[in-house]
């Protein structure tokens, strides 16, 4: 999607939420970023889950937050979700049809 839309105004980031202190979690995040050819910004965050599952609001992946274009959360997707739901609401974020 941000191959895609990225021209319209789309930013994509991905969070690992990956164990920090695991030693091999880097690299593994790394090479399945890289598999992917995730060309945008990516993150490993470093808090313990239960910080960042009170802060965001969710106990783990698959998560995807679409925030429009002024900041707000437009749609949280968890669990059940296709990137076609995704794709759905950000076309008219972006003013697609």
């Amino acid at each position: 999607m941000h191959r895609k839309y990225a021209a319209d105004g789309l930013v994509a980031i991905s969070v690992s939420l990956d164990d920090p202190a695991d030693p091999e979690a880097k690299e593994k995040v790394l090479k399945f970023l890289r598999s992917q050819d995730a060309s945008f910004n990516n993150f490993m965050l470093n808090e313990k889950p239960e910080v960042w599952q009170q802060k965001l609001g969710f106990d783990g992946p698959p998560c995807v937050i679409v925030f429009d274009t002024q900041g707000a959360v437009a749609k949280q997707f968890k669990d059940e979700f296709t990137y076609a739901d995704v794709e759905k609401l950000v076309k008219p974020l972006l003013g697609k049809k």
